[in-house]
């Protein structure tokens, strides 16, 4: 069995397989019962919007070698591809498992982020109106308005006497937070 993982060639991905999904199921482990452990490398990466989200981390370094290993490995025992084309799928496969890592946890962030935004944060930014807001109490519009990167869609009305048209830029006066209503003038 040890065969399989260490003999010839095998143990440049055996042991990259084994380490990282020995580093993945600690990780899970003490994720689950409350621990944590990290270590981010301060590299300088557009992260678009991920917050303090570092691109190199244990984590993505466990997923690469967690998919280079097993990849790599099968290429070489099960598909017999020889050296050179198991490196080349383990590479290719351990790149994209670290994508993949990385991408879920960038939307993870987004997610956890988008729940903090509250209707009082609209007041003193621009808006586009979505549905027509029509005159003072004649009822409510719609607004869209992005806060903190997101994109959130409000009730709104106004102190006017004429009606906003959709795709009209508007200005947030106020919001009420009972009514969960944005008070809105012509930008």
């Amino acid at each position: 069995m040890l065969d399989w993982f260490f003999a010839d060639g095998a143990i440049w991905f055996g042991i990259p397989a084994l380490l990282g999904t020995g580093v993945f199921v600690i990780q899970l482990l003490m994720g689950e019962l409350g621990g944590d452990f990290d270590v981010d490398a301060d590299i300088d990466l557009d992260t678009s919007g991920a917050g303090d989200f570092r691109a190199l981390s244990i984590q993505t370094i466990a997923a690469f070698c967690l998919g280079s290993g097993w990849m790599g490995l099968g290429a070489y025992r099960v598909l017999d591809l020889g050296m050179i084309g198991s490196v080349a799928v383990a590479v290719v496969s351990g790149i994209g498992v670290a994508w993949l890592m990385t991408y879920l946890t960038r939307q993870i962030f987004k997610l956890q982020r988008s729940g903090n935004i509250t209707i009082a944060s609209a007041a003193g930014l621009t808006g586009d109106v979505a549905v027509t807001v029509p005159p003072a109490n004649a009822g409510r519009g719609g607004v869209s308005v992005v806060i903190n990167g997101n994109r959130r869609e409000y009730d709104a009305v106004q102190a006017g006497e004429e009606p906003i048209p959709p795709r009209t830029s508007v200005k947030i006066v106020s919001a009420d937070t009972q009514n969960n209503t944005l008070l809105v003038e012509r930008a």
